[in-house]
């Protein structure tokens, strides 16, 4: 059995793209992101296969910044019985184009894609003439099992987890497959023959390794796509000595890493497991910057103490709103004193915080976007990054916005959550919520004290010049 899994190229009009382990894939102007995301369902499901004796090939062309045909011909002689490739809303039509590419290439593969869009709309991907199979929900052990069918010559259509179209033309469903329960029982994912120098988070030393501690996230936010699509089901966490076993190993096998970045959902939940994993760092005598995703709650200060005795240095938190009210419309569930608390806590210990926010959400006012502002100038904040609202197919808030008739756009390669607004809300039109998008990156990014503090979040002269090109579009933005 022969199966290739790939992360597409994704290059158009100048800009460059991110998909796969991204949750808001997007394209953007060449130079201006440093942020290089790790596929990690793409690298764990080439794992699980391998493991299991399957000949793979793994290839994340955006990372290594190869071109389609590159990529396709380096499919093409691996000559695979299957083909696995991530897929986004964002990306989707571009995806598909590929995918055709590849099949003249490749007639007698079989392709199947996966993503949390053709996760809820399969029909998207399974109506062109290359895609053969949408895998819903996680893809190792469905990507594992159907090579296995194809290999047998047995009906796939009895593998868990497939969507495919029957022989009238409609969708045909196999039985659901269950989320993986015992995380710690998976392969580690495939980082040999990756371009693990090119993966980037803004404010880590380079190179960084991305890693997950969990998956899924217990918490009801109604905008989050992961948990309402591709990754639904129970919140699933590795044991502390697990993660830090995996650590060890990257450390080992990949010796010159300078930093890790946790990029879970939600990393810091269950205390007991968090000092186990304490535990096992100094155990290990492991001491290296590492940052996360986390909540604002959850937090005391014996336990971020202990964390920042094993080297972590920044936390990556979503805030969304500094307004009570669109925080409850969203069911984010987050108490805004409680996170400013965490905050100067966080700070007074030495740790950077990144605050995310979007713009857009259910009940959003102009009065409440100026909340937002008015927030996150009161709370120590190193970096800050602003997304517009999407309401991407799957989650509650697309129900809702459809419903409403709040959707101004179903052109999904404008999902990006950075360049278009593509829904709006009772108080404010998709071109207000624009402006006040740009409104609160100038109000923010241009104050002395953000500029002060982002620039020490800087680690490399790739991120500063990031920083700097996207500072000039601002000002240029705003003298149009």
């Amino acid at each position: 059995m022969r199966t290739a899994f790939v992360n597409l190229p994704w290059e158009q009009d100048g800009r460059t793209g991110i998909r796969a382990g991204c949750r808001f894939p997007n394209l953007t102007v060449k130079k201006t992101n440093s942020y290089v995301p790790f596929p990690f369902l793409v690298a764990y499901a080439a794992a699980y296969s391998e493991s299991r004796g399957v000949d793979v090939l793994c290839i994340d062309g955006i990372a290594e910044r190869a071109s389609l045909n590159s990529v396709l011909a380096r499919i093409r002689s691996f000559s695979p019985d299957l083909v696995v490739a991530e897929t986004s809303a964002t990306s989707l039509k571009h995806d598909l184009g590929a995918l055709e590419q590849l099949r003249e290439l490749l007639p007698k593969s079989v392709i199947a894609v996966y993503g949390p869009h053709t996760d809820v709309r399969p029909m998207d991907a399974l109506l062109g003439s290359a895609v053969s199979f949408v895998i819903k929900g996680e893809p190792e052990q469905t990507a594992y099992e159907l090579a296995g069918a194809l290999a047998r010559r047995k009906d796939p259509r009895f593998v868990p987890g497939l969507i495919c179209l029957d022989e009238a033309g409609g969708m045909a469903q196999t039985a659901p497959r269950k989320p993986i329960e015992n995380l710690d029982e998976l392969p580690y994912p495939k980082r040999d023959g990756m371009p693990m120098h090119n993966y980037s988070v803004p404010g880590f030393p380079s190179p960084v390794t991305f890693m997950y501690g969990s998956r899924g996230c217990p918490f009801k936010c109604n905008f989050c796509l992961w948990p309402q699509t591709n990754l639904k089901g129970a919140y699933r966490s590795r044991s502390g000595e697990n993660i830090a076993a995996e650590m060890a190993w990257v450390l080992e096998r990949f010796p010159d890493t300078k930093s890790f970045f946790f990029d879970d959902d939600t990393f810091n939940l269950g205390r007991t497991r968090i000092l186990a994993f304490a535990d096992e760092m100094n155990r290990r005598k492991l001491r290296i910057p590492w940052g996360m995703n986390a909540r604002a709650d959850n937090w005391d200060r014996e336990l971020m103490e202990r964390l920042v005795e094993t080297g972590l240095f920044t936390l990556r938190i979503g805030i969304e709103s500094g307004d009570p009210e669109v925080l409850a419309r969203t069911h984010k569930d987050i108490d805004l004193e409680q996170a400013r608390r965490t905050l100067e806590m966080s700070h007074s210990l030495g740790i950077r915080n990144h605050l995310s926010f979007i713009v857009g959400l259910p009940g959003e006012t102009p009065g409440s976007v100026e909340n937002t502002i008015r927030y996150i100038k009161s709370v120590p904040a190193d970096s800050v990054q602003f997304s517009v609202a999407v309401p991407f197919p799957g989650t509650e808030f697309h129900t809702l916005a459809s419903k409403n008739g709040f959707i101004l756009t179903e052109d999904f390669s404008k999902y990006n959550g950075f360049d278009h607004v593509v829904t709006r809300t009772e108080a404010m039109t998709g071109d207000e919520i624009a402006r006040a998008v740009a409104r609160a990156r100038r109000k923010v990014y241009f104050s002395p004290r953000f500029i002060k503090r982002r620039l020490g979040y800087v680690r490399d002269l790739h991120d500063l010049g990031a920083i700097a090109r996207k500072a000039w579009r601002l000002v240029a933005q705003r003298a149009a």
